[in-house]
């Protein structure tokens, strides 16, 4: 993928967003409210993210300085309005987060990782991007957390004091605590990529290139911390993606995984393999039939529909003697003025029709739906395919799309 962005690495990435984005953060609230004070704080901290993200010293030092203010503040407010856990928790891990900055941006950190741009570390995260946002809070995740891992969370004021399994913050950014690790789960109410209809157009695959472009909020679960040092951080997708399932809704468009760049359209058939042995199985599979865009004059195609066309009269009879299964077709249906060629299972032929239903969801035929009852000239035929003796027969044009888009995927 081309929209992946060069990073100082590992744990540095983690404290450099953060950085940015609680000051972005920040700087917009108080602007809203015209507090001088805070936007010159969330301006501040929105420099030393950049700082950090380049590794320079100043913002190092800048970024402890500003953790520690913050704890000693939150500290402050806390012996006068009494002590929470939520309160305690932002103290403990700011201050833990200060030393965390000080040794891992430190001069011979960052000379013993190589400039970490060569060899980054693995990002550990996995991402749902929403057509629309979601409202979270700690309450409500916890639950969600206790299904996907098989412990009881508590969450918000719930949350218990000296408990090890919680979930404490609000978005978009909520901070989970379990026996394995420290977690961080996301929940943007903007899209994830900074410039989506540039990331959208390096996807050949149209289905995939509308759930980038069209996707408006998004959930992201990242380790960011494991309690056990001899745990290898790739260990811990099994537990993220079970979370991740358990998080998607009629509302996720794609996962996306940051660390390799890949992405693949969302089904709901994804949750049971995510909540499988190897998570990262569901980017190596399509739950769909691609959708590429073909050039009309492309002469691989041309033939392949020249020969499903010739071939048809096979097709036909095996459907009458019914001596095979799975009897499909491919046409193009058209709503509006966008126009798809689509797989369907066929029901009934007439000599110039086709009837059936659409065997896969559409990517952009406003209301229609996988199953709904079609009909289609035989004119318009582009292919058909079905199985005898455990064997496709026909899937002409599936060669040369198949052809087509591992040809994208290496100029990708």
């Amino acid at each position: 993928m081309a929209f992946k962005l060069k990073t100082p690495g590992g744990e540095r990435t983690f404290y450099a967003l953060i950085a940015f984005g609680i000051g972005t953060y920040i700087a917009i609230e108080s602007s809203l409210r015209g507090d001088p004070t805070l936007i010159a704080f969330g301006l501040s901290a929105m420099v030393i993210g950049v700082g950090m993200w380049f590794n320079h010293q100043w913002a190092r030092w800048s970024g402890i300085v500003l953790v520690v203010f913050c704890a000693g503040f939150i500290t402050y407010k806390m012996t006068q309005r009494g002590f929470t856990l939520w309160g305690t928790v932002v103290v403990i891990c700011g201050l833990w987060g200060a030393w965390d900055i000080w040794h891992k941006f430190s001069p011979e950190k960052i000379a013993e990782a190589g400039e970490s741009d060569d060899k980054p570390t693995s990002m550990i995260s996995l991402v749902l991007l929403l057509r629309e946002p979601r409202y979270l809070e700690a309450r409500i995740l916890a639950p969600i957390v206790s299904s996907a891992w098989g412990q009881e969370f508590s969450g918000g004021d719930d949350a218990e004091e000296g408990c090890n399994r919680f979930v404490v913050g609000e978005s978009p950014m909520f901070m989970v605590q379990c026996p394995e690790g420290f977690f961080i789960i996301h929940n943007f109410p903007s899209p994830y990529f900074d410039d989506t209809a540039k990331a959208a157009d390096h996807l050949q695959e149209l289905r995939m290139h509308k759930a980038v472009k069209n996707h408006q909020a998004w959930i992201a679960v990242d380790l960011m911390q494991p309690h056990d040092e001899a745990a290898t951080p790739e260990s811990f997708y099994p537990q993220i993606a079970r979370l991740v399932a358990e998080l998607a809704d009629d509302k996720v468009l794609a996962l996306f995984h940051p660390d390799s760049g890949k992405i693949t359209a969302w089904d709901q058939s994804l949750t049971d393999k995510l909540r499988g042995p190897d998570a990262l199985e569901v980017f190596g599979e399509m739950p769909h039939p691609p959708v590429i865009d073909v050039k009309d004059d492309d002469p691989r195609m041309a033939a392949a529909v020249a020969e499903a066309r010739e071939r048809w009269p096979e097709f036909v009879e095996s459907f009458k003697r019914r001596e095979g299964r799975n009897y499909s077709v491919k046409a193009p249906i058209t709503v509006g003025e966008v126009t798809e060629f689509i797989w369907i299972e066929v029901i009934g032929l007439e000599p110039e029709y086709i009837h059936g239903k659409l065997g896969n969801d559409p990517v952009d035929l406003g209301d229609m739906k996988l199953g709904d009852q079609v009909e289609v000239p035989l004119k318009d035929l582009n292919d058909w395919a079905f199985i005898r003796d455990d064997k496709p027969v026909g899937l002409f044009t599936m060669k040369v799309l198949a052809a087509i888009h591992n040809a994208n995927k290496q100029s990708d």
